[in-house]
């Protein structure tokens, strides 16, 4: 394949964007989350050990290391081609959905303990009509679970068009 100096230089500055932002939201080793980000640009082809290594500049131990964390975890896999004894690494082909529902899990947590304390604030307030700043608080949690609501419903049509497609 063949890329120009301009894209190469925008590759490496993906890997490196994607790779911080995994390393942040996804908790992943730099490493870790710099073979996940060069094989989500890579596509559904893969990558083979040798070029995961060169394009990394990486130990192999390192790069051996990562991938088996990866496959544990259920992120990546491999495939072999008739006749060739090299692994091609790639995203496992439910990854997305894995990290929608991963996503739709986290809000729907954080929206029930939004839930919780709005019912406590409602039951404060009705105990005690004269805390009015608690009226603020009440709009916030209000808020916040519209907003979760909105995300959630967002994740689960867009899983749903992932799987249409």
């Amino acid at each position: 394949m063949n890329y120009s100096e301009d894209l190469i230089k925008q590759k490496k500055e993906l890997i490196e964007d994607l790779g911080v932002c995994f390393e942040t939201c996804e908790s992943m080793s730099p490493l870790s989350s710099r073979i996940y980000a060069l094989l989500i640009l890579t596509g559904s082809h893969g990558l083979t050990f040798e070029e995961l290594t060169e394009t990394l500049c990486a130990s192999k131990s390192s790069i051996s290391t990562n991938l088996q964390l990866l496959q544990t975890e259920g992120i990546i896999t491999y495939k072999t081609l008739p006749g060739e004894r090299k692994r091609y690494f790639k995203i496992c082909d439910n990854q997305l959905n894995n990290r929608i529902d991963k996503r739709i899990e986290g809000w729907e947590k954080e929206k029930a303990l939004h839930s919780k304390i709005l019912k406590y604030r409602e039951n404060l307030l009705e105990l005690n009509p004269e805390i009015t700043d608690i009226k603020q608080g009440i709009k916030f949690n209000q808020l916040q679970i519209d907003l979760m609501d909105a995300m959630i419903t967002n994740l689960k049509n867009l899983k749903q068009q992932i799987q249409d497609n």
